[in-house]
């Protein structure tokens, strides 16, 4: 994986928490940004995504309805 060197300032707490986390698993700062902006990322998707099929839903319920009303009144009884 490419890096490009960044430079960002943060507020102390995030600052001693990255690294804190960092020394608890006995990684680098840069893997605990890197996995918090991958977790971030993923949400993202993960709630488009469920905008997405919601909206989708909503779509194939209208379709639905309509076809039973325009199929219900011609099933003979």
């Amino acid at each position: 994986m490419n890096s490009i060197p960044t430079q960002v300032r943060l507020p102390v707490w995030a600052r001693e928490y990255i690294t804190e986390r960092a020394h608890r698993r006995q990684t680098t700062q840069k893997d605990v940004l890197v996995e918090a902006i991958e977790c971030l990322r993923e949400s993202e998707i993960e709630a488009l995504m469920e905008e997405g099929y919601r909206e989708l839903a909503d779509s194939q319920h209208e379709i639905v309805e309509a076809a039973l009303k325009t199929a219900l009144p011609a099933i003979p009884r």
